[in-house]
């Protein structure tokens, strides 16, 4: 008899602490805005000047980069002949733009979260007495407005005024 009994209790107990578990609440992750940089290269009007002290189109290449630390290191000719293979891994995205004097471009960019800056390249016509490198760090999930500044003989990068 007790074994008539037996089954159905088990059953029973089984199913009635099945519903008391009920369902777990759901936490709610917010979700993180992207990160977004939105990047305006502004040559000078006296940028690039020749001999002649005319101004001159300037090649301008800006790095998505991973770690800044080879792109500070590398020297003009490096960069300048063989960016992939001095920057490797480190280099994300690479676009490069030639900005005519007093000319600005403006780009939207949407790095990945391996991105943690962005360097700035120009190639001047004398290397050796120009600036012509700056890096900026992107701050992750926000819109970072950044301004590359593309003087007569040398490049700054910073946040847009």
């Amino acid at each position: 008899m007790w074994k008539l009994f037996k089954t159905p209790c088990w059953v029973g107990l089984c199913i009635t602490l099945t519903a008391c578990g009920g369902s777990k609440p759901q936490i709610q992750i917010p979700e993180l805005p992207p990160t977004v940089v939105q990047l305006t290269l502004q040559a000078d009007a006296a940028v690039n000047q020749d001999s002649r002290g005319r101004p001159t189109p300037v090649v301008v290449r800006y790095y998505l980069l991973s770690h800044p630390a080879s792109f500070e290191a590398a020297d003009f000719f490096s960069l300048f002949d063989a960016d992939e293979k001095t920057l490797g891994a480190t280099s994300v995205q690479r676009e490069e733009i030639t900005l005519r004097p007093g000319e600005s471009v403006k780009t939207i960019l949407r790095p990945g979260a391996e991105v943690k800056s962005i360097g700035v390249f120009v190639a001047y016509r004398d290397p050796n007495r120009s600036v012509w490198r700056a890096v900026a760090p992107i701050q992750r999930n926000m819109l970072n407005t950044l301004q590359a500044k593309v003087g007569r003989d040398s490049v700054s990068i910073g946040p847009q005024r």
